[in-house]
């Protein structure tokens, strides 16, 4: 709690108008903008976000906007061209924006409910489908796999390179895209794809009605808090950064999105997902949309 008070007064510190200007002035600048991932429908997403808009909003002193663009590659297009100062990103996304917005930067990131700063992708099977992936080569039929989005950390990036791992080329796949990670589940459930490329949280919702995990991948990074420190300024980026590590529980239980708490951000853990991208490049024009 101490360190949460000290984290908020410097950032309240750095936002004071300075001696010459005016409440008004001060009160006047342009609303900040958040953009959180679009995982779900937006009245879902808006709810979800709502309650870390708010503090963000109140740590900052700064009147934000939440802005809902309805998928990944929109999002990163208003990241790009300036159009969003503050954004939650998985992995990929991330690495994406980054290389056309060098000024964004990891605020933090969201821990998982059980702690902990990573998650794994996985493929999963109807449960009265196939076993194991080894079996793929008995089958005569081709492989269909249900993917989410080209932009999503577990779409293609991770599917295949999970596939290449057991041997399977992604040549040999007939991959389409069906959006979120439960029309992904839902696709698969209706035996209507074979294989679909999934995050294991939301493959173990689906595990009751008949869900099978055939493959893990190893853990990749976690979701990522990110902001435009160009629009924000380093100092106050860095005041927001320790205010949010040093949230303490009761503002946590506040949230929704963020309400298992956040974590340095931290760099090297990008390896794998940079390794499984390079991987993946020569195969996404195969996926039909």
């Amino acid at each position: 709690m101490a360190r949460f008070a000290r984290a908020v007064t410097a950032l309240c510190f750095i936002l004071l108008p300075s001696a010459g200007s005016s409440a008004t002035e001060s009160t006047a600048e342009p609303a900040l903008v958040y953009a959180p991932l679009p995982l779900e429908n937006p009245s879902l997403t808006q709810a979800r976000n709502q309650p870390l808009a708010d503090l963000l909003a109140q740590l900052l002193q700064r009147p934000l906007e939440m802005r809902l663009y309805p998928d990944h590659a929109a999002l990163l297009d208003a990241i790009t061209g300036g159009a969003v100062d503050l954004t939650e990103l998985g992995p990929l996304p991330f690495l994406l924006a980054r290389e056309s917005m060098p000024h964004l930067q990891a605020l933090a990131t969201f821990r998982e409910a059980d702690g902990r700063t990573d998650y794994r992708c996985v493929l999963v099977a109807p449960v009265d489908g196939m076993r194991a992936l080894f079996q793929v080569a008995g089958h005569e039929q081709p492989l269909t796999l249900a993917l989410t989005r080209r932009e999503s950390t577990c779409g293609p990036t991770a599917s295949f390179w999970l596939l290449a791992e057991h041997g399977i080329i992604p040549t040999a796949v007939q991959a389409t895209y069906q959006g979120g990670h439960d029309e992904v589940a839902l696709a698969v459930l209706r035996e209507s794809f074979m294989l679909g490329g999934a995050k294991e949280t939301l493959a173990l919702n689906f595990h009751g009605l008949g869900l099978r995990v055939l493959a893990a991948s190893e853990p990749v990074p976690g979701f990522v808090l990110a902001a435009n420190t160009e629009r924000l300024g380093v100092e106050t980026f860095d005041a927001l950064q320790a205010a949010l590590l040093a949230l303490p529980e009761d503002q946590l239980a506040l949230l929704q999105n963020g309400r298992h708490g956040f974590a340095a951000f931290e760099r090297r853990l990008f390896e794998r997902i940079e390794a499984m991208r390079a991987f993946a490049a020569d195969w996404l024009d195969q996926v039909a949309p």
